[in-house]
């Protein structure tokens, strides 16, 4: 099963363009952390914490060969607020914080799970004011800023499959 794994994720690492290949390790790690997901075209659905993902962040979409492709739109803190809808919201930094992938690095997610998804800052749900706080996948870590106008991307998620 192991093996099976391994080679089903190398041979997903080899579609992928090397410009988007975040240095990932091929380590029991990295197989267990792909395997808790269930994909179903654009969705990740985590088994582990019961959360529903989407592969892509806002702006692409995922093309017939599993790559999120298009540009990824950057949203105010508001704007990516009211994207919530039909069960979809921006995440916690705790629902962020799943979906590192430890043996990832620049992003530090798994791309044969969330394939396309740039280093940049997506927007958490969390407001202390006077603070927002976003998500940085180059390093896994969340940050503050006093600046809801500052652009950043979004990826929703949502509870339950």
């Amino acid at each position: 099963m192991r093996n099976t794994l391994r080679t089903a994720l190398a041979l997903a690492c080899l579609v992928c363009s090397t410009a988007t290949l975040a240095d990932c390790d091929n380590t029991d790690a990295a197989i267990a952390g792909a395997a808790r997901f269930e994909i179903s075209g654009g969705l990740a659905y985590d088994k582990v914490n019961n959360l529903t993902w989407q592969r892509c962040s806002v702006g692409q979409s995922l093309d017939g060969s599993g790559t999120c492709t298009g540009t990824t739109q950057k949203f105010t803190f508001e704007e990516a607020q009211a994207l919530a809808k039909d069960g979809w919201r921006v995440p916690t930094l705790d629902e962020y914080g799943t979906i590192v992938a430890e043996y990832c690095r620049d992003p530090v997610i798994d791309l044969t799970v969330f394939p396309g998804t740039v280093s940049e800052h997506h927007w958490s749900s969390i407001f202390t004011n006077p603070m927002t706080w976003y998500f940085s996948f180059r390093n896994g870590n969340p940050n503050p800023t006093y600046y809801t106008s500052s652009r950043h991307a979004v990826r929703l998620v949502k509870t339950g499959r």
